[in-house]
């Protein structure tokens, strides 16, 4: 919305410069033009009135006056025209004589703006008119062309402005955030598909991309299993014998296999560097085991303030429209539109794989979601109805690539809440499954403390 604004007010202040611009140019063309035919009349008329009285007339002959006029005017047109331009030019010059026994003069064609009269005088008395005549040009007609064309311009422009903000920056702006939820490793439904030429194969290519690193991940989660299968197998493996290498060595230091049951230094002495690596070897396998564990999931927090309705906002946008496809009766629940310090994007993660498992393993009748905040920190709930795990399987639920008794047939790698507990503890917090099998709801509750967010 912010980019169509913007584009709307370039718009319109663009257009407001170049209508304000073309008044004021062609005004100035105007006052110019009118400046420049002033100075040749005048220059004109005091020639005319020069010739006119240096012929030392009594009365002023019309044919005189005309004579004159041809002198100063018609044979010098062209330099005229040269030195005022073409526009500045009158059409015609002329001379209007007045009877010496008339009362009273009027000005001939008051309402014609094309005809410039300037008044002769000889002795004093109103002898006669010089009429210039110019080409009739309707400034006004041409002003409002300009203006007329100029509004046409600016609805042609606010037109193609209202179609890119439909079309191009609408669409792209639903697409544009839909890589990086990829890149983040953040469930969603595919993009709709769209006729739109512009964007049509892009949201198909983008679909391809999602799933394909669905099925890579998928393999990904398949493979870290088997990863972690075989390093655990191997390291129980040699904890066996590597626990008793560690009983003969203190066997050997406490004098065990000697035949008067007394110490013997020396051997004492290797059976303590034994006894020793012994221990170096398991403390090793310890941490190559949590080490494959905790690189299953690929979190780092990054800590920033937000408000907890942007979880809301986005739970809506990525589920909303599916869970009305599937008929599903869903809330979302705010209680206190607090705002916390913590990783927006990791607790997005943790609401998508609640909110995918809920789908999953739920049988269509409801699933509501809770965020809140208390004294001590901020709860998020997520509760289904449907398949769930039995009470003795709780345990176990978050363990790496552990799926309960209630996941035959459906589709997973185990990794999911695994995922959760993982992200949920590097943000200092706690999360919690229940199980009702009497109302045959699962609920899931992730709790970060307030101490850790803020």
């Amino acid at each position: 919305m912010k980019k169509t604004a913007k584009l709307y007010i370039l718009t319109v202040f663009l257009f407001a410069i170049l209508f304000f611009s073309a008044n004021l140019v062609f005004a100035r063309i105007i006052r110019v033009e009118e400046n420049n035919s002033y100075v040749l009349m005048n220059r004109v008329f005091e020639e005319i009135r020069t010739g006119v009285s240096e012929g030392n007339v009594d009365a002023i002959d019309p044919d005189a006056v005309s004579s004159v006029i041809d002198d100063v005017y018609y044979a010098q047109i062209s330099e005229l025209k040269k030195e005022f331009g073409k526009n500045c030019i009158p059409e015609r010059v002329y001379f209007i004589p007045v009877n010496s026994d008339e009362s009273e003069v009027n000005l001939i064609n008051p309402d014609k703006d094309y005809e410039k009269i300037w008044t002769l005088r000889s002795d004093g008395r109103v002898c006669g008119f010089v009429v210039f005549e110019f080409a009739q040009t309707n400034y006004s007609n041409l002003l409002m062309l300009i203006n007329l064309c100029i509004a046409a311009a600016f609805i042609i422009a606010l037109g193609i402005c209202i179609y890119i903000s439909v079309y191009i920056l609408g669409p792209f702006d639903k697409l544009s955030s839909y890589p990086e939820k990829l890149s983040k490793n953040q469930l969603t439904e595919k993009l709709p598909e769209t006729k739109n030429r512009l964007f049509g194969k892009f949201t198909w290519g983008i679909n391809m991309l999602g799933d394909r690193l669905a099925s890579d991940r998928r393999r990904i989660g398949e493979l870290s299993r088997e990863h972690l299968t075989m390093l655990t197998t191997i390291a129980h493996g040699i904890k066996t014998p590597v626990s008793n290498i560690k009983l003969y060595a203190d066997a050997i230091s406490t004098g065990l296999y000697q035949p008067d049951g007394k110490v013997n230094e020396s051997d004492a002495e290797v059976a303590s560097k034994i006894s020793k690596n012994a221990d170096d070897i398991a403390t090793i396998v310890k941490e190559l085991i949590d080490k494959a564990q905790g690189g299953v999931v690929d979190f780092v927090p990054d800590i920033k303030s937000f408000y907890l309705s942007e979880l809301i906002d986005f739970l809506k946008e990525e589920y909303e429209n599916r869970l009305n496809v599937l008929k599903v009766p869903h809330t979302f629940e705010l209680e206190g539109n607090a705002m916390i310090k913590s990783d927006r994007d990791g607790i997005c993660r943790i609401l998508s794989q609640l909110m995918e498992n809920a789908i999953k393993y739920g049988n269509g009748e409801g699933i509501n979601v809770r965020i809140s905040k208390d004294e001590e920190g901020y709860l998020f709930s997520v509760k289904n109805k449907g398949s769930v795990v039995p009470n003795k399987e709780l345990p176990f639920l978050f363990n790496s690539f552990y799926r309960g008794s209630n996941s035959e047939g459906v589709p997973g790698s185990g990794i999911g809440l695994f995922e959760c507990y993982e992200i949920t503890h590097r943000l200092n917090g706690d999360i919690y499954a229940r199980s009702d099998s009497e109302k045959s709801e699962m609920e899931f509750e992730v709790y970060l403390p307030g101490a850790s967010c803020t």
